[in-house]
């Protein structure tokens, strides 16, 4: 007879079920879940961005570059928008784009920089990405590949949408919005974790 025994010298021996089954306890979670109890997952948010109102064309909110070895994976994108006031605006909606790799534009230069939260409260990692919100009003972002990754119409109140995509090291991505002349207070971001390597 062979007996399945603990590894470790405990001397615990497995059980058998009443059906010839071998008794397990097992625990399933996405691989969001358990990077975050790893102190793996992030937030990366802008907080509070004003758009004047009289401004039209695409205006650059966010610019996130991967610096770190592991593959950035983004499962969410949220979009919050308050105040608005559409009274000069063409358009009684907003469009936002995700753009892959932009390079240049006043977003970057001006260098204002967002905040990373890790999802694990007790974690002391830290990320190694780099995170630009806009001061304020037409930004600019400039290269980047020619067809935006994502668009999404939102006008009024938060808004959240699952998305599965990577950024690997050295790769970037940024949103921009079109008010059509519409202007609030708004913030933008993204949830995701460090693939495992």
């Amino acid at each position: 007879m062979t007996m399945i025994t603990d590894g470790t010298g405990t001397g615990v021996k497995a059980q058998v079920t009443g059906k010839n089954r071998l008794l397990v306890s097992s625990v399933q979670q996405t691989s969001f879940e358990y990077e975050s109890h790893q102190g793996n997952a992030f937030n990366l948010n802008t907080e509070d961005i004003v758009i004047p109102t009289g401004v039209t064309g695409d205006q650059a909110l966010f610019y996130v570059k991967n610096n770190e070895s592991a593959t950035l994976a983004v499962v969410g994108w949220y979009i919050g928008i308050k105040d608005a006031d559409r009274t000069g605006a063409t358009s009684d909606t907003n469009l936002f784009k995700l753009i892959s790799n932009p390079s240049g534009g006043t977003l970057i230069s001006d260098a204002d920089t967002a905040f990373i939260a890790n999802r694990n409260l007790g974690s002391p990692r830290v990320f190694d990405v780099t995170t630009y919100k806009a001061s304020g009003g037409a930004k600019t972002l400039t290269g980047g590949d020619a067809v935006p990754l994502l668009y999404q119409y939102h006008t009024a109140g938060r808004t959240f949408g699952t998305v599965t995509f990577n950024v690997p090291r050295g790769s970037s991505l940024g949103i921009t919005v079109n008010t059509y002349g519409a202007g609030f207070t708004l913030y933008t971001g993204f949830t995701g974790y460090l693939e495992a390597s």
